[in-house]
């Protein structure tokens, strides 16, 4: 009998780009993938994709640790007996110490998050945490305090290359690793007359096809945008109009900047005077033109979020603000329905972190991850007893070792994923889940479409899609009802309700379904003003001023740098920037599969030949990389392009390599609640 071929649409979870695919599936597996975006096409993670689908490592069945957490064995278990585990335990903590003391955390899992997030409000408990602790949030705090919540994609739309510019600014992104699917468009727009200004602390590729490269000390971006501000208004190249009409506190922007001429610019950041002024110039005259900024690299730093707000005021204060070719808001349609029933733990105690750091919690609804640790040493305001966690990703916390060491102090932990991790070492109780190729996915607001993506294959072994985990787990909770009783399709009609959208349509109209957009014309503010508390660009915010906090983008020295700390500078004399995009690997994700392992095989800190040749270290060498919180090895990578007195590596490795374990988890941004990754102290010795 020949064999059977089905060629059905998929979406790429290798990465956030979530590019479109075809499955080839011949007698009920996934033989080919093609990737349906040309843009994507060089991108070497969406090719791996059946190597991790089909990985001899994936977890297929429900496993129960047998031994202390960390350091014991591992049995094979039923569906019912995990589930009811894990919903004894969490209804056990409830019970004798209230739903807030269990902590709902996940981690790089995507679409089935909404249903994560109502599962921890259908429990009573206020902690829903995420990754977005120390990821995408940053800039999105820092647009809405500035713009408004309308605003906050600012960061996201930006990689991307306008026809209509005629110069772009590439703040603190690489391009070609973090955003491969528009790495020809930029080659592309250079060719044609794009005018390119990179700022980075690394010399990129980017960088070396770029106009002007600003190569700054890391940390120090907010300083490097003040500088040019003012440039840009000593020069009387700013918008006057937009500025007298359109923001709060100008005028006290304007005396600030004059304090950061480029000359102490220059002593701050290390870019030299000049440079600075050719690029403030280049910027405010060659118009329109647009910033892409990195979604982390200005946030990751104990004054990350008044560094970003000091960014992306530029577009303001130049006339280069929502206009064809400059920075925009990004079009909305008719809303969805909300399923996360933040409603019902409006009355709960205070969520993890939301005292400390009142603003991220309350504007961006999700509880502080870096502030468990403090609240399970502390048992303030309450213990935290439990935790159940979609994807544990132990590397990345702050001090990870810290973490480790508490979260073996809570009386249970449950864990979905797809292999064993750090993470699931902790775990009592393991899940497996589905992979996007096993589970049935619903994208609200795909590419300007409603799609619903069914399963091209079965189940690999017993992993179940997330949604089902959830909604069993709700019903053994008392809850089933609020998860539609496990009727996936009742829930996707429920959220679509809104746009007169069905499952059954989806189903009819695989290839997706037009949502309607709002019609968001140039100067869009015109029309309906900003969403902020003076309706207009609040340089000045008065929500940071509401909180005692400066209500400028004022600029802060790192709290670990040569200059705010020459004593410890004396012993960890290297300024540490870490999480650069490396192409091969997303986060802590994919080091198991050989494919993309051999792209970069082993953890490497890139230093500058001077300091290099100081410490007798050549490429290849095992090196110790230490902090005051521990040390780690990994292999020299000498190369120029990194500058004297600088050290970079990647981020969330696992194991010994952990740059994370470094990086202090006390001097946290106090906007935003991010660690200081980019910009802290250490020393490379060799081994």
């Amino acid at each position: 009998m020949s064999p059977i071929e089905e060629i059905k649409d998929g979406i790429c979870y290798m990465c956030t780009a979530s590019c479109p695919t075809r499955i080839h599936v011949r007698n009920g597996k996934a033989v080919q993938i093609d990737i349906a975006d040309d843009n994507a096409a060089q991108c070497p993670r969406w090719k791996a994709q059946l190597d991790f689908v089909y990985h001899p490592d994936r977890l297929q069945y429900p496993m129960k640790h047998t031994g202390e957490r960390g350091n014991g064995s591992w049995a094979r278990i039923s569906w019912d007996e995990a589930l009811d585990t894990v919903a004894d335990n969490l209804q056990k903590a409830k019970d004798k110490y209230g739903a807030e003391s269990v902590i709902f955390w996940v981690a790089y899992t995507k679409e089935p998050r909404p249903y994560f997030h109502r599962l921890t409000h259908a429990f009573g408990s206020p902690n829903y945490c995420t990754e977005s602790s120390n990821c995408f949030s940053g800039t999105w705090i820092a647009a809405d305090l500035t713009y408004g919540p309308d605003y906050g994609m600012l960061a996201a739309q930006s990689s991307r290359v306008d026809l209509a510019s005629k110069c772009k600014i590439i703040w603190g992104t690489s391009i070609e690793n973090s955003h491969p699917q528009v790495w020809q468009e930029h080659l592309e727009a250079r060719e044609k007359g794009l005018k390119l200004i990179v700022i980075d602390p690394r010399r990129t590729t980017i960088a070396d096809r770029a106009d002007i490269h600003l190569q700054l000390r890391p940390g120090t971006d907010g300083a490097l945008a003040l500088g040019m501000m003012n440039i840009i208004i000593n020069e009387n190249l700013h918008d006057e109009e937009f500025t007298e009409k359109w923001t709060v506190g100008f005028d006290d922007l304007k005396k600030m900047v004059g304090e950061y001429p480029p000359e102490r610019v220059e002593q701050i950041t290390r870019v030299p005077a000049a440079k600075i002024r050719e690029a403030a110039i280049l910027y405010a005259t060659q118009k329109p033109a647009k910033i892409g900024m990195g979604i982390n690299s200005t946030t990751h730093h104990a004054n990350g979020v008044q560094n970003h707000r000091a960014i992306i005021l530029l577009p303001a204060i130049t006339g280069n603000f929502e206009v064809d070719g400059g920075n925009r808001g990004m079009p909305s349609g008719q809303p969805t329905n909300d399923i996360t029933l933040h409603k019902r733990v409006a009355d709960m105690p205070p969520g993890v972190g939301s005292i400390r750091f009142p603003i991220w919690t309350k504007h961006y609804r999700e509880m502080q991850s870096n502030a468990i640790v403090d609240q399970i040493e502390s048992s303030d305001p309450y213990p935290i007893k439990a935790l159940f966690s979609a994807g544990l990703n132990i590397q990345f916390f702050p001090n990870s070792h810290r973490i480790v060491k508490n979260f073996k102090k809570l009386d249970f932990i449950g864990v979905t994923e797809y292999f064993e991790t750090p993470g699931t070492q902790l775990a009592d109780i393991v899940l497996p889940i589905a992979s996007w190729l096993e589970r049935p996915i619903l994208l609200p607001d795909y590419r300007g479409y409603v799609k619903l993506i069914e399963p091209a294959i079965e189940s690999i072994g017993e992993s179940w899609p997330e949604w089902k985990i959830y909604a069993e787990l709700a019903k053994r909770l008392g809850f089933g009802d609020l998860f539609w009783d496990g009727d996936f399709e009742k829930c996707v009609n429920y959220i679509l309700e809104p746009l007169n959208i069905t499952f059954e349509d989806l189903k009819q109209r695989p290839e997706g379904i037009k949502r309607p957009l709002l019609e968001r014309p140039e100067r869009y503010y015109e029309k309906a003003g900003f969403q902020t508390p003076s309706g207009k660009v609040e340089i000045a915010s008065s929500t940071l001023a509401e909180h005692g906090l400066d209500p400028l983008p004022s600029y802060k020295e790192p709290v670990e740098s040569p200059v705010s700390r020459p004593d410890l500078a004396e012993s960890y004399p290297l300024v540490m920037t870490s999480g650069a995009r490396v192409i091969a690997y997303t986060h802590s994700q994919f080091r198991n599969i050989d494919k993309l392992r051999n792209l970069m095989p082993e953890p490497l800190v890139d230093i500058n030949p001077a300091d290099a040749e100081v410490r007798g270290i050549h490429s290849g060498d095992t090196v110790t990389v230490s902090s005051p919180r521990g040390s780690i090895k990994m292999k020299a990578n000498v190369t120029d392009t990194i500058p004297a007195g600088v050290v970079s590596m990647p981020h969330h490795w696992p194991g010994e390599a952990n740059v994370n374990s470094l990086v202090d988890d006390r001097t946290l941004d106090p906007i935003s609640g991010f660690l200081p990754c980019k910009s802290q102290l250490c020393q490379v010795a060799k081994c």
